[in-house]
């Protein structure tokens, strides 16, 4: 549990470092929310942690998640990635293990929505293949740094980047935050998908965090699959839960594991 002078710490450490914008600072309960964002990132509960809070650059989140170290609320050697203009918290050694074993069985599950489709379906074998390679790319790169970290003292907040126009981001970035399946659209012909009022199966995943309060609820997953293609996925969905499971057993930060799934079906989806 967070002591008090600690909660003090954290918020001032955030609020410092990181800003709505140019007048407004973060949110006693924002500061805390991101902190378990992070939190859970470190715990190994997932890869990485896509920052989208506010338009701080690489550079300054790297400063803020190294004061974080520096409290000593933290214990893994986390790494900050840039992707073009976003910005990746990642645990080195969880998403190295992830991506390789994704890598090594066969668990690129690649989701084709492009707008020209009349139902979303599994990517062509050639997809498949290329959003491999692709991941393969990533995770040689990150594998790097987990090497030039060994070299650091311990508690060092790394940094690099990595971008390739080939690159469908939604994609990637399925990947990268531990998405058991990833959605892929030909964005060279449309950025736009046809998950316009298809019918999916979303997946929320939540736990109780009482090192910051008893009372904080966190939502570590969000993520949908197309109802159509589920028998289909599945397998890989179960796999993804029971090694999710097995993770939370490791680990004492979050308590309550908490697994949903309910069918929806929207007017217009956002990738």
């Amino acid at each position: 549990m967070v002591d008090a002078a600690q909660k003090e710490q954290l918020i001032f450490v955030t609020q410092k470092s990181l800003r709505m914008n140019r007048k407004k600072h973060f949110s006693e309960s924002r500061c805390l929310q991101l902190f378990a964002e992070i939190l859970t990132v470190d715990s190994g509960l997932k890869p990485a942690f896509l920052f989208d809070y506010c338009l701080s650059n690489a550079e300054q989140i790297q400063e803020y998640v190294q004061e974080l170290q520096q409290t000593g609320l933290l214990s893994e050697n986390l790494h900050i990635l840039s992707m073009q203009e976003n910005v990746l918290i990642i645990n080195l050694n969880r998403i190295i293990q992830h991506l390789e074993r994704a890598l090594q069985e066969n668990g690129v599950q690649v989701i084709d929505v492009s707008v020209h489709r009349e139902n979303p379906q599994l990517a062509e074998t050639w997809v498949t293949k290329q959003v491999r390679a692709q991941v393969d790319i990533i995770w040689k790169h990150l594998k790097s740094q987990v090497i030039q970290t060994g070299e650091s003292k311990p508690g060092l907040v790394t940094a690099s980047e990595i971008f390739s126009s080939e690159w469908n981001l939604c994609t990637m970035f399925g990947f990268l935050l531990g998405f058991p399946a990833s959605y892929w659209f030909d964005f060279n012909t449309s950025f736009e998908n046809c998950l316009s009022m298809t019918p999916l199966r979303a997946f929320s995943v939540s736990a109780f965090c009482p090192r910051i309060t008893k009372n904080l609820k966190h939502r570590m997953y969000s993520f949908s699959v197309p109802d159509i293609l589920y028998l289909d996925l599945q397998s890989a969905i179960k796999t993804w839960q029971r090694e999710l499971q097995s993770d939370f057993q490791t680990q004492t930060m979050f308590s309550h594991l908490c697994v949903s799934t309910e069918s929806v079906c929207l007017s217009a989806v956002m990738l």
